[in-house]
């Protein structure tokens, strides 16, 4: 019974011991701290957007394994090369805004215009807790300095509760605005290289004499034209200057050929009422590319060809257009005139 009382006490004072241990070592456990990585850095130090188009560097911060997130991210000391404040970067424009997800299915202009939002911010901004460095397209080259000027630096912050870092002398060297692409503009001088540009694709076009290779493909905007909202019209021109039915071309998709609506045929014209900039996001939709960055168009026809056999023809063309208003694209057949009838 001694011995039992005994092994009992042991084991009693061998726990409470163990908790004073305990206790006491508590005070010696240093506390879970965030931590500053020393390789936190930008792999991108040079950014070169085109005024006009809204671009998002992403993923231009490297976070590495030794930091904790989330991290802060700030611009600071924004300025020229020669020190100056660049209020043109700093002060606010208005830019639209996706307030809900944009599908490539919307009915109508009001559910897309539903769906975005007018605000106010500076054109140079960077991601709270990304990092990500965003231009947006509200500037023009009458008040940025583009390329070949020296452009701009500034200097990104980095804290979280661990520490602070700043990565300097980061540098903004914009390129000369873009209205459309595929552009006929040089990004650097902003002049005119050329006129036209050519489609991306041409299939078994031919005329009366002989196979179609030069076509050409412009891009005007109408800037007398003070209707209200923003269009889109496709024409053709044939060899002469005359102006093509686009119904010619027969076997097109012409109610899904861009997003657009109230889809009418005005002068042998083909206009569409759209909401640029056009693709309106890079996502993948019927209207684009595989990786949604461009809107994609073909216009194709079919005929029945030499040796009766059916001929499918086609001209394709991927795009883009950055400013609102009311643009025309129009294909030129500069030698010869497509041959829509078929062969007797």
């Amino acid at each position: 019974m001694k011995s039992t009382y005994l092994t009992n006490l042991c084991r009693i004072l061998t726990i409470v011991g163990m908790v004073i241990t305990l206790q006491a070592c508590k005070k010696y456990i240093p506390e879970n701290r965030d931590s500053l990585g020393s390789e936190v850095d930008y792999t991108t130090k040079e950014f070169n957007p085109i005024l006009g188009i809204k671009n998002i560097y992403e993923n231009a911060a490297y976070v590495g394994t030794n930091t904790s997130q989330p991290l802060q991210f700030a611009l600071v000391n924004v300025r020229t090369t020669k020190g100056e404040i660049p209020t043109e970067l700093m002060d606010k424009f208005p830019v639209k805004i996706w307030k809900k997800e944009y599908s490539g299915e919307e009915k109508s202009l009001a559910e897309i215009e539903s769906k975005r939002k007018v605000e106010y911010r500076p054109m140079l901004e960077i991601g709270k807790n990304s990092g990500d460095i965003i231009f947006w397209d509200s500037g023009n080259s009458n008040i940025v300095k583009t390329i070949p000027d020296s452009g701009y630096v500034f200097d990104v912050e980095i804290q979280n509760n661990g520490g602070r870092k700043y990565v300097r002398n980061m540098k903004l060297k914009p390129y000369k605005e873009m209205p459309y692409t595929p552009s006929i503009y040089n990004a650097i001088t902003g002049v005119a290289l050329n006129s036209f540009v050519y489609p991306n694709r041409m299939r078994n076009l031919y005329g009366e004499r002989d196979p179609i290779f030069n076509v050409r493909v412009y891009f005007r905007k109408d800037v007398d034209n003070k209707a209200p909202g923003n269009s889109l019209t496709f024409s053709f021109v044939d060899s002469l200057n005359n102006y093509i039915d686009p119904m010619l071309f027969n076997q097109t998709d012409w109610d899904n050929l861009v997003h657009g609506f109230d889809r009418k045929l005005v002068d042998k014209k083909m206009v569409y009422q759209v909401a640029y900039p056009m693709p309106l996001i890079s996502k993948r939709t019927r209207y684009t590319t595989q990786d949604g960055k461009l809107a994609n168009v073909s216009f194709r026809y079919s005929r029945i060809g030499f040796g009766g056999f059916r001929q499918e023809s086609e001209i394709g063309l991927e795009y883009a257009i950055f400013e609102e208003g009311h643009w025309e694209i129009q294909i030129r057949f500069a030698n010869e005139t497509p041959k829509f009838e078929d062969e007797k």
